[in-house]
């Protein structure tokens, strides 16, 4: 797409070094696609709450020193521009760190440094903070409350800096205790061995602790800040007093309410601080919500399983990829209809979001063609969205697949997205799959009257198909119904 950066055959840590996933399970440590992010950081708030042996013995310890080194030279700074200033705006490095494979860096990652504006924002709160009367280092991961531009990205790459150490420690381990080949990469990774990213050479990979890990650290998180902030009585007073109602402001209006209030009273400002920093809990693995998980043990599974349900295209041209992908489609919606799949798509009676379906469909796909030989490649955004669909060899045919929810915005991505998605990857060939979780109601018969319309004026229309994605009684209770 553009301006996106996609995914093409998924990489994960465990398939390239030959490492069996329970190890990771067990380790309880993320198994990272090596060329692409995925869309999770590291919370530092959650430092505090991690079971890891190293990081309760060593993480701990580090993120706390490296906080009171900004605070403690922050406070002794007469000016900004000065000596303890500039030690303050080193000390806080905010260096991307593609060697997680975490964030929004996409496909082919590569480090950057974030503006020095923002470094020097999250420096004058800290000074405001000080003067104020409150030196507690926590206020550091909790910048993304009162600083514009420090988001999810910005407070994981800062926290993954500050443990690095520790992380290459981790990693180390993991890989002597299960033969993980192994390099050294001098002293900016403390000296460790760790494994070689054959995606990124120069680089290592770096394993992070799953609890560690949330879809959006907390104080990026504007939902749960809003939840957690009103639920002290002192706190919603006055910013309701100050600006009405904070239940029903917009995100820009509570970051500043909260910037405002917690800056004029350290009394407001240390209850904001205790409220949110006890408030942060890891990426339920167990709901995943995202689907980031599913879509890891579907790469990994033994692709024997999708043997036999495709057959090369019969031409190399626009109506051979359809017919293929129309035929990836299928087997697809005959996996969740019929061979429990919808189950990955629920989290008990509640299920799970978009972005779940679109990873499960490609990473379906994607072991589908692979197994069958089938020289198509389906493509996404690493962090869900469309899937694009493209003959690896021989031929420039494009097609776009895009799937919503039954509950969602069908006819809005009908009408919009996937003409947008198609403009994009150059193509007027898409394909709308609406996973059907009930609450369809009439959006089925608006978007077919879309695609009956363009048909009848000559112009290009989407398919459509549905798939029954609703919960089902168990194949025992059906039977014997």
């Amino acid at each position: 797409m553009a301006g996106k950066k996609t995914l093409v055959h998924p990489v994960l840590f465990s398939k390239h070094f030959k490492v069996d996933p329970k190890k990771l399970d067990a380790a309880n440590l993320l198994d990272p696609i090596l060329n692409s992010d995925t869309k999770l950081f590291i919370d530092p708030l959650l430092i505090y709450k991690s079971q890891n042996a190293l990081i309760k013995r060593d993480g701990r310890k580090a993120i706390e020193k490296a906080f009171n080194d900004v605070i403690g030279l922050v406070d002794i700074s007469a000016a900004e521009g000065d000596a303890a200033w500039k030690g303050a705006f080193k000390a806080l490095k905010l260096d991307e760190r593609p060697e997680t494979s975490l964030g929004y860096g996409g496909a082919g990652n590569s480090g950057s440094s974030p503006p020095a504006k923002i470094r020097t924002g999250i420096l004058r709160t800290a000074k405001q903070i000080i003067t104020l009367g409150e030196k507690n280092p926590d206020m550091i991961p909790l910048m993304g409350l009162f600083e514009e531009g420090v988001g999810p990205d910005i407070l994981s790459d800062m926290t993954t800096n500050f443990l690095l150490p520790v992380l290459c420690e981790i990693t180390e381990q993991f890989c002597a205790a299960n033969a993980v080949p192994t390099k050294a990469f001098g002293a900016k990774y403390s000296n460790r061995k760790l494994p070689e990213n054959p995606h990124r050479p120069t680089e290592p990979v770096i394993l992070v602790p799953r609890d560690l890990l949330r879809d959006l650290p907390l104080a990026a998180d504007w939902a749960d800040v809003s939840r957690v902030v009103l639920e002290v009585q002192e706190v919603r007073d006055a910013v309701n007093q100050m600006f009405g109602n904070f239940a029903q402001a917009n995100v820009t209006d509570k970051k500043k309410a909260v910037r405002e209030i917690s800056l004029k009273s350290v009394r407001i400002l240390r209850l904001i601080l205790k409220a949110v920093a006890g408030a942060s809990e890891s990426y339920d693995e167990k709901a995943d919500l995202d689907g980031y998980y599913q879509f890891r043990r579907i790469l990994y599974q033994d692709p024997n399983a999708f043997a036999g349900m495709l057959k090369p295209p019969a031409t190399m041209d626009a109506a051979g990829l359809r017919q293929t992908v129309l035929d990836i489609i299928e087997q697809f919606r005959k996996l969740v209809e019929d061979n429990n799949m919808w189950e990955l798509l629920w989290n008990g009676t509640s299920h799970r979001h978009e972005r779940a379906s679109q990873l499960l469909f490609f990473a379906v796909a994607t072991v589908m063609c692979a197994v069958n030989n089938v020289d198509i490649s389906p493509e996404t955004n690493s962090g869900g969205g469309p899937v694009d669909f493209k003959f690896s060899t021989g031929f420039h045919g494009r097609l776009v697949v895009e799937m919503k929810l039954s509950k969602g915005t069908v006819e809005s991505g009908y009408k919009n997205q996937l003409e947008i998605y198609k403009k994009a990857a150059a193509t007027s060939a898409g394909i709308f799959v609406v996973m059907d979780i009930g609450g369809m109601g009439y959006k089925l018969r608006k978007i077919e009257r879309l695609r009956d319309a363009a048909i009848a004026a000559g112009e290009p229309a989407s398919d459509i198909i549905v798939i029954d994605a609703k919960r089902k009684a168990s194949a025992s209770k059906r039977k014997g119904s």
